[in-house]
């Protein structure tokens, strides 16, 4: 099943993008660079901010205590579904939570989709809000580092990237007020359950033997197994055992088209609601 990464909080209002001039261009501008935003959410008041994916980990608490400006940092547990059609681990910082609200993420903790994991907040700020830099792959040394235009960013092996790359918007979950012309996508799953796909590469996921077909569809003929490619019959009789009449459960192999769901891989056509993408 795909774990696609949604936006963290119920009401979107994005009060300066990466480009604002107050105080983000020299995040964007300086080297390296990250793509911070702040939201207000609802009303300037404290709203939540939730697990955008299935398992996030508290992977550092900074500020508590000290003179800092409160930060956590996070990291994915498991590889997400980026909006952008890639797929890696994702991690983020959140700056501005009030002390109060950083007793429950503590080090360590993890938590799941859905759960609150803290609440916006002024400490460093003249009033609530949640800055938030996000990036692909894991969290690099402490986290983050000051760039060349003494900003600290983000750091991290996918690199930092805008968060329309990143999230997916649930219009079931979050409410758009203000996306400061960011163009955020639909969580694929609110168009009626019907899953979007990207080229890349997949396993076979929720079938024994999933056929592989000459065209993208039900009416065009099975490939038999004499006319897998021969990386393809290789990976089959590893996995299988035995030649088959297709993909086996578990192989892996490469997308480069998709139409109307079905992917286009060296060996021919096949189905991707069987498949979940690496």
């Amino acid at each position: 099943m795909a774990n696609y990464l949604t936006y963290p909080m119920k009401t979107m209002r994005i009060t300066q993008s990466y480009t604002g001039a107050v105080s983000h261009l020299p995040h964007t501008t300086g080297s390296p660079k990250d793509y911070p935003i702040d939201d207000g959410g609802k009303d300037g008041g404290k709203d939540a901010i939730f697990c955008p994916c299935d398992e996030v980990k508290v992977f550092r608490v900074y500020g508590v205590g000290e003179t800092g400006v409160n930060t956590l940092f996070l990291q994915s547990q498991t590889k997400v579904d980026f909006a952008d059609g890639t797929r890696d681990f994702f991690c983020a910082l959140l700056t501005h939570p009030d002390d109060a609200d950083l007793s429950a993420p503590a080090l360590g903790k993890t938590f799941c989709r859905g759960e609150v994991i803290t609440r916006e907040g002024s400490d460093g700020a003249s009033g609530n809000h949640i800055h938030l830099s996000a990036g692909k792959g894991r969290v690099t040394g402490t986290g983050w580092r000051q760039n060349s235009r003494r900003k600290w960013v983000l750091t991290c092996t996918g690199g930092a990237c805008r968060p329309e790359e990143l999230f997916f918007v649930d219009p079931a979950f979050t409410e758009v007020r203000d996306s400061k012309d960011l163009k955020f996508r639909i969580l694929p799953t609110a168009k009626g359950g019907k899953r979007v796909f990207a080229p890349g590469v997949y396993r076979v996921a929720d079938a024994d033997i999933l056929n592989v077909r000459t065209g993208p569809g039900l009416r065009h003929p099975k490939q038999t197994f004499a006319l897998l490619s021969r990386d393809a019959q290789r990976r089959v009789l590893r996995l299988a055992g035995r030649p088959v009449d297709g993909y086996c459960r578990g192989l892996c192999f490469t997308v480069t088209q998709v139409e109307n769901g079905w992917g286009k891989t060296p060996s021919g056509w096949v189905c991707l609601d069987y498949c979940e993408r690496m």
